[in-house]
């Protein structure tokens, strides 16, 4: 994990402020990483993720382009990134964190691309198994850009207003517990930048 994660979030002092974070976090508990990876790392993995096949997807909820599961990717760089998230090590580290047990060795991750009206509508993860859901930023957007992440106050367990905005930056790593709560969007791209990332969830 040393050779991937940037130190700073090796630190027992760092690790004991994203616990607390995490569960005092609103609307629902989370944490947004940034420069999480080393930077070399990083940049090789954007530089892979966009040699993938990406296949629009399109419906009343949602408008953007997705790879297939990675894992059946052949790209050594994508195939050893997502050794190292579903690693022993790394799943420890999560649970330590998140205060939620998960499985090893048990991830979703699929590469995900928005650019000029993309969008996904509010949704909350719910599917049997998926207990934190994550997203790993590629790319950076400004605001005015359109395609933040957009985390929703609820209400009878129904999204009543937004929250919380979070625009992407590259090398930031969110992750969020997977809930009757946990309602979030990506707003619409407003202009032809692109929105990269990996995204997934770790399985309880």
């Amino acid at each position: 994990m040393k050779s991937w994660l940037n130190p700073h979030y090796l630190q027992q002092s760092i690790i004991q402020k994203m616990k607390s974070s995490f569960l005092q976090n609103k609307p629902f508990p989370h944490l947004e990483l940034h420069n999480f990876l080393q930077e070399e790392k990083a940049e090789k993995i954007k530089q892979a993720l966009l040699q993938e096949t990406f296949t629009v997807k399109q419906a009343d909820l949602f408008q953007f382009s997705q790879t297939a599961d990675l894992v059946c990717s052949n790209n050594k760089t994508i195939q050893q990134f997502r050794s190292f998230l579903c690693s022993e090590e790394f799943i420890s580290y999560l649970q330590n964190i998140a205060g939620k047990k998960l499985k090893s060795n048990s991830l979703d991750i699929s590469g995900t691309l928005y650019t000029d009206t993309d969008f996904l509508l509010p949704h909350d993860d719910q599917l049997e198994g998926r207990a934190i859901a994550y997203i790993y930023y590629l790319s950076t957007l400004k605001n005015g850009d359109g395609g933040t992440l957009n985390f929703y106050n609820t209400e009878k367990n129904m999204p009543t207003s937004i929250a919380k905005n979070l625009v992407p930056r590259q090398n930031t790593f969110i992750f969020f517990e997977v809930s009757k709560r946990s309602f979030h969007e990506v707003e619409e791209m407003l202009v032809k930048k692109q929105r990269v990332a990996l995204s997934g969830w770790f399985h309880g």
